[in-house]
């Protein structure tokens, strides 16, 4: 019996079922979960209050999701996560689309069921990022390129794949600029396999479409000086060159794929048996980023895009090895199933250090809402803080409470984005305000301080927060941004 075959018994002939009950289970614990937003997170919502086309470090795309999710479902932390949940959900129902295109269905089945329980698409699916929805549209890119190259191999085109193609590409740029990194192997692709090679026409208008959805981004980085670009320069400065970095995140990716997916992804392009292109969108990605961390910094999820055409090298290797594949998934279902129940049942487990274990996701509610009704009492009528975590929290606990959220302003290039967009300005904010601080020098001249307390268990545990008043008729001389 051929093993693609003998793979059609490894989940009992239930992958459809699994992946949906993996699907319902992480709906359903996620209204159960009992975590807050992270900053990143609230600032992605925060985003999407003005709908603009760009903002501080990364595209728009996650904060027009979040506006809309929070329009239909209410301003909650479910309505927040849930589009990850589904976002992910239907990256792994197009991959399985892909993959068919490729292989039998035991193998596109596997492959949708290693990326849907890989451990960066169990926290994908946890919390909301820029990744989630650049994953999906990687998905689509590969499953629209397999579609033009086919209908070139025919002799004809395919009009309607190529503008998918276009619609893809474009979008996950407007999700994460590392989007690029695709658009790279995209091309790689095209001139190694055939069968991900569009004909002209067709690619001519899927590269028309894809400009015409990221112009106005263009227009809109063009018109705020680059300022995305500047922040992807700072946190990517050269620190010297390094063998160690490269190592360690190659290491990071046995976690970021899974202990098996990874190696079995890595066999699987040894092994042969999937197109070259496919191969190179996998390969593209961790190459650019291993290269970067050769030179400077690299965080464990830069080249997450390799995930998608990964769990199809990952299948095509693991499904003539089904110990191996059961045990890749069911040590990915173990952590699936996990992390859900500690963020609905474990928020109080701790670290040997007495942090909680999710300390990231807790005590932002209780700092805000102190913060805000503390103003509140005192008749303010901004509040105005210097730190991105604190302005993002008070922004999405204070949305409906009609106190002006202010940054202090900056001096030079700003430093997050509400530095950007709003800077504390007496002439339209008036000068009740008080000023929040987290253990730092107080960045104006002489300010009385009205109330004080230490932050709970969570993202700022134990830190000293300080509210002062600004001063009355000097304000608009008082507040400025601290020296460097």
């Amino acid at each position: 019996m051929p093993a693609t075959d003998r793979a059609g018994k490894l989940v009992a002939g239930g992958a459809f079922f699994l992946a949906l009950g993996l699907i319902g289970f992480r709906i359903v614990l996620a209204l159960l979960d009992r975590t807050e937003l992270s900053t990143d997170e609230a600032q992605y919502w925060f985003w999407g209050q003005t709908l603009e086309f760009g903002a501080y470090s990364k595209p728009p795309l996650i904060g027009w999701i979040l506006r809309a999710a929070t329009e239909l479902l209410g301003q909650s932390v479910w309505a927040v996560r849930l589009p990850a949940v589904l976002f992910h959900a239907a990256t792994a129902g197009v991959i399985f689309l892909a993959a068919r295109r490729l292989a039998p269905r035991p193998v596109a089945e596997l492959a949708a069921l290693l990326y849907l329980v890989a451990p960066a698409v169990t926290l994908g699916s946890a919390v909301m990022t820029t990744d989630t929805p650049m994953l999906l549209a990687a998905a689509v890119a590969l499953w629209a390129q397999l579609r033009a190259g086919e209908a070139r191999l025919a002799g004809g085109r395919d009009r309607a794949a190529a503008v998918i193609l276009g619609l893809a590409l474009g979008l996950g740029i407007l999700a994460k600029h590392a989007m690029l990194f695709w658009l790279a192997g995209s091309l790689a692709a095209a001139v190694l396999s055939p069968g991900l090679r569009p004909g002209r026409s067709d690619a001519a208008l899927a590269l028309a479409v894809m400009l015409v959805v990221v112009a106005p981004h263009v227009v809109w980085l063009r018109q705020h000086g680059f300022i995305t670009l500047h922040h992807v320069e700072d946190i990517t400065a050269g620190g010297g060159l390094s063998l160690l970095r490269p190592l360690r995140f190659l290491a990071e990716q046995f976690l970021v794929a899974g202990p098996i997916l990874f190696p079995a992804m890595i066999l699987g392009l040894v092994a042969g048996g999937a197109p070259a292109g496919v191969a190179a969108l996998a390969l593209v990605p961790l190459v650019i980023v291993v290269g970067q961390a050769a030179k400077g910094p690299a965080l464990a999820n830069w080249a997450v895009l390799y995930l998608v055409p990964g769990a199809i090298l990952g299948a095509l290797w693991l499904v003539r090895h089904r110990a191996l594949a059961r045990l890749a998934l069911g040590l990915g279902l173990l952590v699936a199933l996990a992390l859900p129940m500690m963020k609905a049942f474990g928020t109080g487990v701790q670290r040997p250090d007495g942090r909680p274990v999710l300390s990231r996701y807790l005590g932002h509610g209780e700092i805000a809402t102190w913060a805000l009704e503390t103003a509140r009492e005192a008749g303010a009528q901004a509040l105005v803080a210097q730190d991105r975590d604190l302005l993002a929290d008070l922004s999405w606990f204070g949305a409906t409470g009609g106190l002006a959220i202010r940054a202090v302003p900056p001096k030079g290039l700003p430093a997050h984005h509400w530095e950007m967009t709003a800077p504390y300005d007496p002439a339209r904010d008036g000068c009740a305000v008080l000023l929040l601080r987290a253990g730092a020098a107080l960045p104006v001249a002489k300010a009385p301080e009205i109330a004080r307390m230490v932050a709970p268990p969570g993202f700022a545990g134990g830190q000293e927060l300080v509210l002062y008043r600004l001063p009355g008729p000097g304000c608009p001389a008082a507040l400025k941004s601290p020296e460097p």
